[in-house]
């Protein structure tokens, strides 16, 4: 098990200019109160979000349909059961306070047994969640890359970038990709206090382009209270999705035929992004320090 050190604040405790007020609707019932263990002020999130990783946020469209089900499950509940459901109700809608989403939670959980328009409640809860999301919303009329998905190959899957233009060479290619990631940060698609840099590799038979994320700690980009099946901390969700969107502007530009059941790959190049680790990170600048040395003393003979 990989053993981080964390220094966070306690879930549901604000931290000095970690949140953005945001304006969003609220229950219009009276909030139930918190299950025990759950501390929240009514102006709390449920999980903060990091300052390096805030950026545009688009509602999940799994999300309404996830809550939907979660009420359904809850209708013949327990006493036990039911305080077990509505804390994961609320850790679905982690930008509303512990309070809030109990509140949804009651109220749609009554109209459901009731008779009443449930889904409704539960679409206003959604979008209560999505609004008060300290990343905010897009900039101008910033449109975020996409791929085509068709059969490939046998049974493999043709994917091509909404920029592809037929085989380039990786270095031209950076060029545009370096320019994308810009114009994203500008549009509030990409957190603005990070570098993005952007690397190629040519070889015998193909090419390569790697963008690596500067900037986030491994403190803001592993959430401490979450393990996965190796026992290694999960990543924190918008760490997650800042990985998908930098993935996809990296490979805005490519065409890709890769197998589903074998070994066979026909790419317009290998595109990869990837959050640097904190170990990386100090790896990365104890070899340019050490290149730097070197250079120093070839200066000083």
């Amino acid at each position: 098990m990989t053993v981080i050190p964390m220094n966070r604040q306690p879930k549901g405790v604000p931290v000095g200019g970690q949140f953005a007020a945001t304006a969003h609707a609220e229950p219009s019932v009276s909030l139930a109160p918190a299950p025990a263990g759950r501390h929240a002020s009514p102006a709390t999130p449920n999980r903060p979000v990091p300052e390096s990783l805030l950026m545009a946020h688009f509602q999940d469209p799994q999300l309404v349909p996830d809550l939907e089900w979660m009420i359904e499950r809850s209708a013949d509940a327990d006493e036990m059961e039911l305080d077990h459901r509505s804390e994961i109700f609320s850790d679905h809608v982690p930008n509303l306070n512990v309070e809030e989403a109990y509140g949804y939670f009651s109220k749609a959980r009554r109209e459901l047994i009731e008779g009443g328009d449930w889904r409704a409640t539960l679409a206003e809860c959604a979008a209560a969640d999505t609004a008060a999301h300290p990343g905010g919303t897009l900039k101008g009329d910033y449109q975020p890359p996409i791929s085509t998905h068709q059969a490939g190959y046998m049974d493999g899957t043709l994917t091509t970038g909404s920029k592809y233009t037929g085989y380039r060479d990786a270095t031209e290619i950076c060029k545009d990709i370096r320019a994308d990631l810009k114009a994203a940060v500008a549009a509030n698609y990409l957190p603005a206090a990070l570098k993005y840099s952007v690397k190629n590799d040519k070889y015998s038979g193909g090419q390569s382009i790697t963008v690596t994320v500067q900037g986030v700690s491994d403190e803001d980009r592993l959430d401490p209270t979450e393990l996965d099946h190796n026992g290694d901390h999960k990543k924190m969700p918008e760490a997650v999705e800042l990985e998908k969107r930098v993935d996809a502007i990296t490979n805005a530009y490519n065409r890709t035929d890769r197998g589903n059941n074998y070994d066979y790959a026909n790419v317009a190049y290998w595109g990869r992004a990837e959050i640097e680790t904190d170990w990386a990170r100090d790896f990365r600048e104890s070899e340019a320090a050490k290149r730097k040395a070197v250079r120093d003393a070839r200066a000083n003979r």
